[in-house]
């Protein structure tokens, strides 16, 4: 009797410990949708923001397939101080999907914050997860024809 509550308390560990493992390849969902991010700026901090989010949106979850379909991230930034235009800027993110080239776009979301250069890369990490979960609330919008 004793061997055996050993054996499944041991199974039981097991399992607790490998669950987590599979539930984040699980949580890793390819999108259905391309998303193309469109710029508006020309403060240096934004055209930064621009070019790393752009770099790495498609590249760490791209559509597959490919769609007609498309959500749009439409990014627009401003220097925080004109005065002084490193120092940080303020952007605005709008999220929409077009479901053909030529049609009318749904509105999604929209989300707004300042960069400096020190928060670039988490404010793209924060954008790229926010994309991931529209794409995952709003996929449903694009039905395969």
């Amino acid at each position: 009797m004793k061997t055996r509550l050993i054996a499944l308390f041991a199974l039981l560990l097991s399992v607790c410990f490998a669950a987590p493992a599979s539930a984040d390849e699980a949580r890793k969902v390819e999108r259905r949708t391309p998303v193309v991010v469109e710029f508006e700026g020309s403060d240096v901090l934004g055209v930064t923001l621009f070019t790393r989010l752009q770099d790495k949106l498609n590249s760490t979850n791209p559509a597959a397939p490919q769609r007609e379909a498309k959500f749009r991230l439409l990014l627009t930034t401003a220097s925080e101080f004109p005065s002084r235009p490193g120092v940080g800027s303020v952007y605005a993110v709008v999220w929409t999907l077009a479901l053909s080239e030529g049609s009318m776009e749904y509105y999604l979301v929209r989300d707004l914050g300042v960069v400096t250069p020190d928060t670039v890369d988490a404010v793209v990490a924060r954008i790229i997860g926010r994309t991931d979960g529209v794409a995952a609330r709003y996929g449903y919008l694009d039905r395969a024809k």
